[in-house]
């Protein structure tokens, strides 16, 4: 047994049940009363209105997040900038008291004639001549010139090259004149040095020229050939073959040829476009063979035979 309690203006207690408000939700849109509709459609535009917001914050549309990201990084360099103008002072005492600089301040052209031996004997290098030359220049543009004469084979050569950068100053090279004399090679070079610069250090260590440190199966390492060496020729005994090949008969048509060659290991048949030894056969006619080794062609004729 329920009890229902009625008020005054006339509406149900229970006005706000659950079946109430179920009745109220299957209401068509044209029985909704003004106020209702009125928070319909704020209840709307507020949910646009928060998703839309939502939104534009996330894209970052108006640019404050980008803003206050550039403002951070300003800030940023800004004391990076402040504590590097800080010791700026103490840098410029420390650059003005540097041993290296006044190590070498005394530095002469009998020095330069030492480091440059000590690096050629290091290198199997035989120097005949070294000449020191004047100075000219001013502060760090102050430099000498070395010519030196020297003999060595391509691989120390290379090496004493390589380790100029280990020197502790610069040498920058004039002339450098490579030319091969009997067994060795004859240099004559003449460089610049300049005692007030350092050479830029290498990452890879002097014997890199040595082709026992070389990796063969790494294709990024980068091999020095020597351009004195003379090449290794192993085609002799093919010339030798291919000069006694001899022509002994000719079959052709309309679309083809074949030819019968006697060679030192037998007689076969060779097409147009077959490798014989060292030499391809490039036409088959009725004057002959032609074959081809490179850029150079010759011809094979039925009256070679005998």
């Amino acid at each position: 047994m329920s009890t229902i309690f009625v008020e005054s203006g006339g509406a149900p207690g229970a006005a706000f049940s659950l079946s109430y408000l179920l009745t109220q939700a299957r209401l068509p849109l044209d029985a909704w009363s003004r106020r209702r509709r009125w928070l319909a459609m704020l209840l709307i535009a507020a949910l646009v209105f928060g998703v839309g917001a939502y939104g534009w914050i996330v894209a970052d549309f108006s640019g404050v997040e980008a803003s206050r990201a550039a403002l951070a990084a300003s800030t940023q360099r800004l004391a990076d900038a402040s504590r590097s103008l800080a010791q700026l002072p103490g840098l410029r005492r420390s650059a003005t008291s540097a041993p290296a600089v006044s190590s070498l301040a005394s530095w002469g052209s009998a020095d330069d004639v030492r480091i440059v031996s000590e690096l050629a004997a290091q290198n199997s290098v035989a120097l005949l001549a070294v000449e020191p030359g004047a100075a000219s220049g001013a502060a760090t543009e102050s430099g000498r010139l070395l010519r030196l004469t020297a003999r060595a084979d391509f691989v120390h050569l290379m090496a004493f090259l390589r380790g100029l950068s280990d020197l502790p100053l610069l040498m920058v090279p004039v002339d450098v004149t490579v030319k091969q004399d009997a067994a060795a090679l004859s240099v004559n070079a003449t460089w610049r040095l300049f005692s007030a610069l350092r050479p830029a250090p290498l990452t890879t260590p002097a014997d890199a020229f040595d082709d026992a440190s070389l990796d063969p199966d790494d294709d990024e390492d980068v091999v020095f050939f020597d351009p004195f060496s003379r090449p290794q020729m192993h085609a002799g005994d093919d010339l030798a073959d291919d000069a006694s090949l001899r022509l002994v008969g000719l079959l052709r048509d309309l679309k083809r040829g074949l030819a019968l060659l006697d060679t030192p290991d037998g007689s076969t048949t060779v097409m147009s476009g077959q490798q014989v030894g060292a030499e391809r056969v490039t036409k088959i006619d009725a004057d002959g063979v032609t074959l081809a080794n490179g850029v150079t062609t010759r011809t094979l004729a039925l009256t070679e035979a005998s």
